[in-house]
């Protein structure tokens, strides 16, 4: 994890982050983040406000090529975030 104070213990619906503090959350929280920008930044000039968090199941298909299904073992939190 960072010794970075700025980096939040959680992200909060319908709060704002600069582009480093989500950005630092995700490395140290390897959170899922959906953005409406394709690059977030180091940057602690560009904001994003967090639109909507959801707590749900990832379904995805094994790397074999098989159409073979990996059944998810727990629940993802993934945060949606748009810039400001």
């Amino acid at each position: 994890m960072s010794n970075y104070a700025d980096v939040p213990k959680e992200l909060v619906l319908n709060s704002e982050y600069t582009s480093r503090q989500i950005y630092l959350f995700m490395l140290d929280y390897r959170a899922i983040i959906l953005s409406d920008n394709i690059h977030l930044t180091d940057d602690n000039e560009i904001k994003y406000k967090v639109i909507d968090i959801k707590e749900k199941y990832i379904h995805r298909l094994t790397d074999t090529g098989y159409r073979t299904q990996l059944l998810p073992q727990n629940t993802t939190k993934i945060y949606e975030i748009e810039r400001i």
